[in-house]
């Protein structure tokens, strides 16, 4: 049936062969196939797919190189398109830092609310965690930043897998 799907390049179609492949639903697990299956979805806007992809390169996973920059450009897009589970790994990000990556409580705050906001509830823990290794001025950046992220960021579910497009989403950042 996915496969039938994928052929008329549906994205959530692709998406889901990739994640069946990543997890051997059905299938022998194989990160290498899936990966490949999450690009072509990338390639259609699959916000989905954007942040498992993002996955992969953080660790180099499917025969893909390690390459935070990327993994970092495409959990962006894919927050940026509304995708909670983006937005609070975005928020992962910025509390832990990497190399690449500065750890930024200020920018975990405020897309941890955004997850939050958009229905990932488990996102408020993270939020006041990190809200408590701030101080008040701090926090009130935050909350500003968070505030506007919110306005930018907030996508009700329409359905889809590609809520928005990265040209909608880029102009508005």
């Amino acid at each position: 049936m996915f496969v039938l799907a994928s052929e008329k390049k549906n994205p959530v179609a692709l998406y889901n062969l990739g994640y069946i492949y990543n997890y051997g639903l059905g299938v022998p697990k194989n990160e290498n196939e899936a990966a490949i299956w999450y690009r072509k979805a990338v390639d259609l806007g699959s916000m989905s797919a954007k942040n498992s992809l993002a996955l992969f390169y953080s660790r180099g996973a499917g025969n893909l190189p390690v390459d935070r920059k990327k993994a970092f450009e495409l959990l962006i897009s894919s927050a940026c398109q509304g995708y909670v589970i983006a937005q609070n790994n975005l928020g992962i990000l910025y509390t832990d830092g990497t190399e690449e990556l500065k750890k930024d409580p200020q920018q975990a705050y405020a897309w941890f609310s955004v997850a939050f906001y958009n229905g990932f509830e488990k996102a408020d823990i993270s939020r006041k965690k990190i809200e408590n290794e701030m101080d008040s001025a701090q926090i009130e950046k935050a909350k500003v930043l968070a505030s506007e992220y919110i306005r930018k960021y907030y996508f009700p579910p329409n359905g889809t897998d590609t809520n928005r497009s990265n040209t909608q989403c880029f102009q508005s950042q």
